[in-house]
């Protein structure tokens, strides 16, 4: 395979001294005189380009018209005009200029004493021509200032060089640069993630295909309108959103190091922003590509990522949340011990900031709109509302500093139903398990005999949360 490659690239090599007689396209200098040597580039050696993992190297050779006489040097340089000339009026198809940066080169090339010929070797990037598969990839030397009194051979001057890349590549030898799960890249519950403190480190891995190399450095872009479209074709759900930059963070730089077939992206995400978007049960979406890299290829579709993150992902996350809750709707029923749902009116309706009573200033506070207290013995009180569960837990309700009967209805569920004329029983408590972050419905009655009076609301999660009187912000009161 590669004979025929090197041979079309000769066949260019002469094409262009075909061209060289135009004053317009190339220099044409006359044949020195004897004892100087006319000096010829002729191209590429045949059979001797070779490949590696890193590097394509194109030997190439000039001839004398005769033995040197003394050992000299000629000059090279990148004869970049002559290459675009020929893509530009059609000589050459399919065929894109090297940049300056893909080819290495001597500047001189030795011609020792007596010999009447001399190499040397073009080294191009193998990430040029992967970049460019399927296209022939071009670059041309021009020999110059030879020493000793020799002259460059007439309509000789340039050597042309032509890879083609289809015919010393393949696609599976392209060291494609892709995202690991390209496409749709799902994050749910208990997924590929890194729970810490403060939030959520969500690795994103780049891999290279096919043998590593020497380390270099890629870039990734983010594309924030591709959100909004994909939303609004359906693709991606209704309550996926984009969150501020300020939200998140993403690495923009990292390094792939030497002999490294993968690198990570960090997509980040602090705790507060999973708690500010719990409740409306709102999805995180991103766009990432690979938008840059000093070496190898970025694949066309898998070099991109679309990454949406479950809202569920906080279930990780058992700091306490703090609510913004302003307590319990509270209905008092005086001269009465009677279930409060027994149909009168309540004596006064107002918002209790917490259950948390005792002592002879409640209920004298209890007042109705005409100032006057509810009654100290024989009354009801039920407090209605939601509880924002701080923590994700096993909860214990406490009433058992309550006096006189109790009642306890958490998401539906009794947790309590001890409606009589004791107090204080230790049995008086609850257990159920609650999500962090989600309101549930909560729901106290008390009844009030004789004598003293006390309700207090309280909460425990064992190696969680200490046992404590349920504080405000957890509370709502019902609309």
């Amino acid at each position: 395979m590669k004979k025929n490659i090197y041979s079309v690239v000769i066949g260019f090599a002469i094409m262009i001294g075909a061209y060289s007689c135009k004053e317009s396209q190339i220099d044409d200098l006359k044949l020195a005189d004897s004892p100087s040597r006319g000096i010829t580039g002729e191209g590429i050696v045949v059979g001797n380009v070779t490949i590696d993992n890193q590097f394509v190297r194109v030997p190439f050779k000039i001839s004398l018209n005769g033995m040197a006489e003394e050992a000299f040097q000629v000059g090279l340089t990148l004869n970049n005009d002559t290459v675009t000339q020929l893509i530009n009026n059609g000589t050459l198809t399919n065929t894109i200029l090297m940049p300056s940066t893909g080819v290495e080169y001597p500047n001189v090339i030795n011609v020792a004493y007596g010999t009447d010929n001399s190499e040397g070797i073009a080294i191009v990037r193998r990430s040029v021509l992967e970049r460019n598969f399927g296209k022939k990839v071009a670059f041309a030397l021009k020999l110059s200032a030879p020493g000793k009194g020799n002259k460059i051979a007439a309509g000789k001057s340039s050597i042309l060089v032509i890879i083609n890349t289809a015919e010393i590549l393949k696609t599976t030898d392209i060291h494609y640069l892709t995202f690991q799960g390209g496409g749709t890249y799902n994050v749910v519950f208990g997924g590929n993630y890194i729970v810490g403190p403060e939030g959520v480190t969500i690795p994103l891995i780049v891999s290279l295909e096919n043998a590593p190399s020497t380390a270099f450095n890629i870039k990734i872009k983010e594309n924030v309108d591709t959100i909004a479209t994909l939303v609004s074709k359906g693709t991606l759900p209704a309550n996926a959103i984009h969150l501020a930059a300020k939200d998140y963070g993403i690495d923009t730089l990292v390094r792939f190091a030497t002999g490294a077939s993968s690198a990570t992206v960090r997509l980040t995400i602090p705790w507060p922003v999973f708690d500010a978007n719990i409740i409306a049960n709102k999805k995180f979406a991103f766009a990432f590509s690979i938008s840059d890299a000093t070496n190898h290829v970025i694949h066309p579709t898998k070099g991109k990522v679309i990454v949406v993150v479950d809202p569920n992902v906080n279930l990780d996350n058992n700091s306490y949340i703090i609510g913004n809750g302003t307590g319990l709707t509270a209905k008092y029923y005086t001269n009465t011990q009677l279930d409060p749902d027994d149909g009168r009116a309540p004596f006064v309706t107002r918002v209790d900031e917490t259950i948390n009573f005792g002592g002879d200033g409640w209920p004298d506070n209890v007042k109705n709109s005409a100032g006057v207290s509810l009654s100290r013995d024989n009354y009801a009180s039920r407090w209605k509302g939601e509880f924002l569960a701080p923590v994700r837990g096993t909860y214990t309700f406490y009433q058992t500093r309550w006096d006189d009967g109790s009642r306890l209805y958490v998401n539906g569920v009794a947790l309590v139903n001890d409606y009589n004329t004791t107090w204080d029983k230790d049995f008086r408590k609850g257990t159920i398990v609650l999500e962090r972050g989600k309101r549930y419905t909560i729901e106290a009655h008390h009844r009030e005999n004789v004598g003293g009076q006390q309700a207090y609301l309280e909460i425990e999660v064992p190696n969680v949360l200490s046992k404590r009187v349920i504080p405000k912000q957890q509370l709502f009161p019902t609309p």
